[in-house]
C-alpha cells in the first residue's frame, strides 16, 4: 500500500512538473476560434483587424500551442502592415516558444526580407525546407521553394533561384505565381525570350491580370531595346519594324486594358503607336 501511494504521488509530481514546464498545451474552443478569425482577416488583406485578434488571443490565451499560433499571426499581420521590426519581434517571441514553429520560422524570414536581411531569410527558409521534408502538404512546400527563389533573384544568385523555382513548380504545377517568378528570372537574366514565354504560361492557367500583363510588356519592350541598343522610346520606334511596332502596340493596349497604369509604358505607346 505504501508502494502504491509513493507511485501516485511521484505521478502527481510529474504531471505537476510537466505543466510546470510547458503550461497548458491544448488551446480552448474560444481561443481556437479567434485564431481561425484571425487568420482569416490576414488572408483578406484585413490586417488591423488581424492584429487586434491576435493581440486579444496572446493576453486571454494560456496554452502554449495558442501563444504560438497568436505569435505567428500577430506577425503575419505586422509583415501585412510592413512593420518588419515589429514583427520580427513577434515571430521571435513565437520562436521562444517553439524553435521549430514553421509559422513563426516563415513570418520571421518574411521580416527579414522586408528588412533587406537577405542572408538571415535565407538561412530560415532553409531551416523550414530541412523541416519541411517529410510534410504531405506539397503544395506549402512548394512555397518555401518559391521564397527561396525569390531571395536568390534579389541576391542576383539566378541558377540557384532558377533550381529553387523549378522544385516550387514540380511540386505545384497549378500556382500560377511560380511561372511568373520563373519568368522574373529569366527577364532578370536577360533571356526575354523565355521570360515572355513563361508569362504567357501563366496567362494560359488562369493569370490574365494586370501583374502579368505588366511584366509582360516591360519583357518585350527591354527584347526590342536590346535588339535595336537603343533606350530612348523615339529612337526605337524608328528602328522597329511595322510588324514588330503592331505586336507591341498590342501588348500594351492589352496590358492598359488589364489595368496597367505605367509612365514608361504609356510615353513608349505615345512614340510608337499612331
Amino acid at each position: 500500500m505504501k508502494q502504491k501511494v509513493v507511485f501516485i504521488f511521484s505521478c502527481a509530481i510529474s504531471i505537476l512538473m510537466m505543466q510546470c514546464k510547458s503550461g497548458l498545451v491544448t488551446m480552448n474552443n474560444s481561443c481556437y476560434n479567434s485564431i481561425q478569425q484571425g487568420e482569416a482577416a490576414n488572408k483578406a488583406g484585413n490586417y488591423s483587424n488581424a492584429l487586434d485578434l491576435f493581440n486579444q488571443v496572446l493576453q486571454k490565451c494560456d496554452a502554449y500551442d495558442a501563444k504560438e499560433k497568436g505569435y505567428a499571426g500577430k506577425a503575419a499581420a505586422l509583415n501585412g502592415m510592413q512593420k518588419y521590426n515589429d514583427a520580427l519581434d513577434a515571430a521571435s517571441q513565437g520562436l521562444s516558444i517553439n524553435k521549430s514553429s514553421i509559422d513563426n520560422l516563415f513570418e520571421k524570414a518574411t521580416a527579414e526580407l522586408g528588412l533587406s536581411k537577405t542572408a538571415d531569410a535565407k538561412n530560415d527558409f532553409n531551416t523550414i525546407i530541412d523541416l519541411t521534408q517529410k510534410n504531405r502538404n506539397t503544395a506549402e512546400r512548394a512555397a518555401i521553394y518559391a521564397k527561396m527563389g525569390e531571395i536568390d533573384l534579389k541576391q542576383n544568385m539566378y541558377a540557384d533561384a532558377l533550381n529553387n523555382v523549378e522544385q516550387a513548380i514540380s511540386l505545384d504545377a497549378n500556382n500560377t505565381s511560380f511561372y511568373m517568378l520563373r519568368g522574373d528570372i529569366k527577364a532578370a537574366q536577360k533571356n526575354f525570350t523565355d521570360a515572355i514565354a513563361d508569362y504567357d504560361l501563366a496567362i494560359s492557367k488562369g493569370k490574365d491580370d494586370a501583374e502579368v500583363w505588366k511584366a509582360r510588356t516591360i519583357t518585350s519592350i527591354k527584347s526590342f531595346q536590346g535588339k535595336y541598343n537603343v533606350s530612348n522610346a523615339q529612337q526605337l520606334a524608328t528602328r522597329m519594324s511595322a510588324a514588330e511596332k503592331q505586336t507591341l502596340c498590342s501588348d500594351i493596349g492589352k496590358a492598359q486594358s488589364k489595368g496597367v497604369n505605367d509612365m514608361n509604358i504609356d510615353l513608349l505607346k505615345v512614340s510608337l503607336c499612331k
